[in-house]
């Protein structure tokens, strides 16, 4: 499974990385909304993790846009500020997860979206 990541914390992007990559997943870190879709448009993305503020674009305009390239593209949205966020604006397959969060809470979502 290859998961991409979009977040802006370099620190938090390495933790993603060393984490999943040790779970057996492939993983494509981006640092920006505009580093993401770009990466996304190569293809080959089993599911998109965003954190919420980022620069360039947030993840919900990232999320958008790649739910409007596909639809079924299954999306996790982790960010502090999961309280503040418009869901009217939330793609249907996307998830959101609450900063801060546990390991083994995280990886069972993942686990949930890649079935």
């Amino acid at each position: 499974m290859k998961i991409l990541v979009a977040e802006d914390e370099p620190e938090l992007l390495r933790f993603y990385k060393v984490l999943l990559e040790d779970q057996g997943y492939e993983v494509v870190a981006t640092r920006d909304g505009q580093e993401c879709l770009d990466a996304y448009r190569m293809g080959g993305i089993d599911l998109v993790i965003l954190d919420h503020r980022m620069p360039r674009m947030n993840g919900m305009e990232v999320a958008k846009e790649i739910a409007a390239m596909n639809p079924s593209q299954k999306l996790l949205m982790i960010t502090a500020y999961s309280g503040i966020l418009d869901l009217a604006q939330k793609p249907a397959n996307m998830k959101i997860m609450p900063k801060p969060f546990e390991v083994d809470d995280l990886l069972s979502v993942i686990g949930e979206l890649s079935k």
